[in-house]
């Protein structure tokens, strides 16, 4: 049986809420960091954020990737020709979220990003690497919390740590998702065919998808999110409520679920919000009635073979 030895903890201001008790601990295998800023001690859900946004950039660590959490929830996640694109899809895609929330980059970060940062009044930046100029304006000009990953971010695509949950019934283990697209994976049912962008578009929103709550609808145009819906009580009413808060730019959009598209209500709302695209997680096959609706309304629809529950 394995043994898991957790030593030198590090005392936490408090847990989730502040009558709550909490400390830290590294474990083995996990990545390293160093936080840069005077502010040493991170809040509990500082941890959590940063785990998010972390996820979302081991699976981008190989182009400009910029994401957004807060409250432990991916926020907004996008890619760009340039960090400060990516930076700004992300704000535009959820500018409610972006006070006191948790940012992270792929790539050197710049003054002129950390500029924008201080006038959002963000907490928690994360990145690889800061230049001199905006590390120096973070640790002079800003309260934010600055932590630099000094670990290759694509370790996190292969961390080996089990994730560990504790119940009143018993410790609940099991491996991390490590599930990939692949070229047998990505089918296209029925008659409509995805264009270049809409596959590209289709990989990013699976990707994202991947990281969040179950049940849940990622909506996502021009590598970035239009909205990301999480943890609702059905995977029908996740995409709606994905859908209206994307409003017009769900038209030719891509649309991605955590879970097989068993309802035909999934597809009548995909059509009229006009969505161009949608690729589903899960290992069971599409019904004919799924696939003929969706090729009445020229719908693409991807299946990926792949389950991506997350509870």
């Amino acid at each position: 049986m394995d043994t898991i030895e957790i030593t030198d903890f590090t005392p936490l201001v408090y847990g989730e809420n502040s009558h709550q008790s909490a400390k830290i601990a590294k474990i083995e295998g996990g990545i390293e960091y160093e936080v840069l800023s005077e502010n040493k001690i991170l809040d509990y859900v500082d941890y959590l954020n940063f785990t998010k946004v972390l996820e979302i950039l081991g699976e981008f660590f190989d182009v400009n990737a910029c994401a957004l959490a807060k409250d432990s929830m991916l926020c907004s996640a996008a890619l760009g020709s340039s960090l400060e694109v990516a930076f700004q899809k992300v704000v535009d895609n959820n500018p409610l979220a972006i006070v006191g929330s948790t940012v992270g980059f792929s790539k050197e970060v710049s003054l002129e990003i950390v500029k924008q940062l201080k006038s959002m009044a963000v907490k928690n930046v994360i990145a690889p690497k800061f230049s001199n100029e905006a590390l120096k304006y973070l640790l002079e000009m800003t309260e934010m919390n600055v932590v630099q990953v000094k670990s290759p971010l694509q370790e996190l695509l292969g961390l080996n740590i089990e994730d560990i949950k504790v119940t009143p019934l018993g410790y609940l283990i099991e491996e991390q998702n490590h599930a990939k697209l692949t070229k047998s994976s990505f089918k296209v049912r029925g008659k409509t065919k995805p264009t270049q962008q809409m596959a590209e578009d289709a990989i990013f929103a699976w990707k994202v998808a991947k990281y969040t709550k179950s049940n849940s609808a990622v909506i996502a145009k021009d590598l970035s999110t239009k909205s990301i819906v999480q943890g609702a009580s059905s995977q029908a009413i996740a995409v709606e409520s994905a859908l209206d808060i994307a409003c017009e730019n769900a038209k030719e959009a891509v649309l991605a679920t955590d879970a097989d598209v068993k309802s035909e209500e999934t597809i009548n709302a995909a059509v009229q919000n006009r969505i161009g695209l949608i690729i589903e997680s899960g290992d069971t096959e599409i019904s004919n009635k799924i696939v003929k609706l969706a090729d009445k309304y020229n719908i693409v629809l991807i299946k990926t073979g792949i389950k991506n529950n997350r509870y």
